[in-house]
């Protein structure tokens, strides 16, 4: 079931599972009651509605493949590894997060496991080994897909925010946010004057997404010095 069918389907009652949702994608379901979102502490995560039992063998649904390549030769980065994978003809929404540390693993579903294993054979212009890997392997592996940094701006209006994010003029912020590239909480945003509030997830066509942690302080012009995560 692709996701388009998913949200079609969400309030049939029936037992019905999503492919990888995105954060944003994931927000439209909070009215939804009976819902198990997994992997846990992935950003992007398959959804079973009407799931009624007390335990969830998540290795039924997702699996993890290790990418193995000889560093001697180059890097591979988060892009070359959704790049080709997508060049295999694989959709989005079929994969999931891509750890890149000391090594490269990646969550996809269940049903595509054998074909990424049998087709992944280069990533850019490096030769590559797929081997299946676990949840138990990848535990101990930190990562975060965001960066700490302090904005100051004029107020909490989203187009003050978007200037500043896109270094663009206020008046080019505005003409960027009417033309629905910007999503608060998973829902497009074409108003440049609304008021952004702490923990609103905003998401900016081709900047990627940013979170309004905390306001440190004000500066001697009143100012606002906010402390935001945005994606890497």
């Amino acid at each position: 079931m692709s996701n388009t069918d998913f949200f079609k389907n969400v309030h049939s009652g029936k037992l019905i599972i999503s492919k990888f949702l995105t954060i944003e994608e994931q927000v439209l379901l909070n009215k939804i009651k009976s819902k198990l979102f997994i992997p846990e502490n992935c950003e992007r995560k398959r959804v079973i509605v009407n799931y009624n039992d007390d335990y969830i063998d998540v290795e039924k649904y997702i699996s993890i493949v290790k990418i193995n390549y000889n560093k001697k030769f180059g890097e591979i980065n988060h892009r070359d590894v959704l790049g080709a994978m997508i060049a295999l003809g694989i959709k989005r929404e079929c994969i999931g997060d891509i750890i890149v540390s000391d090594e490269i693993y990646v969550f996809i579903i269940k049903e595509m496991e054998n074909f990424i294993i049998n087709n992944l054979f280069t990533i850019g212009k490096m030769n590559v080994d797929i081997q299946l890997s676990s949840f138990k392997e990848i535990e101990n592996i930190e990562v975060d897909n965001y960066i700490e940094d302090t904005y100051i701006v004029s107020s909490y209006r989203l187009d003050a925010i978007i200037s500043e994010r896109c270094s663009l003029s206020r008046e080019k912020a505005k003409q960027f946010i009417l033309l629905k590239n910007v999503k608060i909480n998973g829902v497009v945003n074409t108003n440049p004057d609304y008021i952004l509030k702490i923990d609103d997830l905003v998401s900016i066509h081709r900047f990627g997404r940013l979170i309004i942690k905390e306001e440190v302080n004000k500066t001697k012009k009143e100012k606002y010095v906010l402390k935001i995560l945005r994606t890497k």
